[in-house]
């Protein structure tokens, strides 16, 4: 089998299972973001990497660079990771034999009113879609409009892999970002989104138990949102709510803090800051959001709550900081969830083996 896979700036676990391809494929390329932060781990691994940066989706050089790398590798399998990448490859790849695939991360976005997704996703020519989360894949098949819709077939389940190991570090110092000796650290990690449901946990934070003495990290640029920056100044304690901006040193605060708080209110897919939590024994309350469920099973290895309740959320958040014992018991269990059930060499494995059945599906 000779595969060809097509990124931006992959991750460390899309970097990962890139490696893993490479070591059970006959031949093996990968088209990548030369400003990825992993562009070049996957140099020094020996894969052949391609330097390409794709601006849009109709980008004719790229596009003339991945038709170009096809035919010369004659490559049995595409497989492209992004919706820029995958309109690209549908028009790089006309008339060639390979089979294309595309990666899906959120559960919406795709429909048939919607001129973009006949470029991507609802193109007739597209072999298959990795889903990240079985909430994607049956996002993907309720998509319909009158007798059309996608094919079971060609949705497939692979959840991205992680290894524990990524996540061995150092717990950051909280002092350093304001947070006072014996406090209570909760995390939220969020772009500037409504979608990522801040406004409702700052409801939340109002309503918990003023002796939890509780402080609540925001990390990300939800700091840029007038609208959240306003709603911190009406808080009851907007001396306990810090903004960080932008950090590379999330899996660290995270390690120090005592609880992470998801309030995400759109189509997750997987969201990783649960699943580093997860990694570094740090319990999670997250709202049921999308894939979300996959990892965080309720009271099981987290707890999970309604999307845009408020006193849901604060009441998880309480339960959680007022029984250590309890949620100590549901992260060690949330670690060992994610270290059998999304590690990179079951994604690697399950993802070859589709690539396989996609080769055996062809006419």
């Amino acid at each position: 089998m000779k595969a060809l896979c097509i990124t931006d700036c992959a991750d460390r676990p899309e970097t990962e299972l890139f490696i893993r391809l490479a070591q059970r494929t006959e031949q093996f390329a990968v088209i990548s973001n030369p400003e990825g932060r992993y562009h070049a781990l996957l140099v020094e691994s020996g894969l052949t990497v391609i330097p390409l940066k794709i601006r849009g989706r109709f980008d004719r050089e790229a596009t003339d660079l991945i038709r170009t790398t096809l035919y010369e590798g004659d490559y049995d399998i595409v497989h492209a990771f992004n919706s820029r990448a995958v309109t690209c490859m549908l028009r790089a790849a006309r008339g060639h034999r390979a089979r294309l695939l595309a990666y899906r991360g959120v559960t919406t976005g795709v429909g048939y009113g919607k001129p973009e997704a006949w470029l991507t996703f609802l193109n007739p020519r597209l072999d298959g879609i990795m889903c990240v989360a079985e909430a994607i894949q049956r996002a993907l098949l309720d998509v319909r409009f009158l007798w059309l819709h996608l094919p079971a077939e060609k949705v497939k389940t692979i959840h991205k892999g992680h290894e524990l190991a990524w996540y061995a570090v150092e717990p950051a110092a909280l002092s350093e970002l304001g947070i006072p000796a014996g406090a209570k650290t909760l995390c939220c990690i969020s772009r500037n989104s409504a979608k990522k449901g801040a406004l409702t946990l700052l409801d939340a934070f109002d309503n918990l138990p003023a002796d939890l003495n509780c402080h609540l990290l925001l990390i990300g640029s939800v700091d840029s949102n007038p609208t959240v920056c306003k709603r911190v100044a009406h808080c009851a304690h907007p001396e306990r709510i810090h903004f960080t901006g932008y950090r590379n040193d999330v899996t660290q605060i995270l390690s120090a803090a005592d609880l992470l708080v998801s309030a995400s209110e759109s189509g997750e897919g997987l969201p990783r800051v649960v699943i580093e939590a997860m990694a570094v024994n740090t319990p999670v309350v997250a709202t049921d959001a999308g894939g979300t469920r996959e990892l965080v099973l309720d009271g099981e290895t987290g707890l999970l709550v309604p999307q845009r309740d408020a006193g849901a959320l604060a009441a998880a958040i309480t339960q959680t900081l007022q029984d250590s014992t309890a949620a100590k018991k549901r992260s060690a269990a949330a670690r060992a969830h994610i270290e059998q059930v999304f590690n990179a060499e079951t994604t690697a494995v399950n993802t070859f083996a589709w690539y396989q059945e996609r080769l055996d599906s062809a006419p």
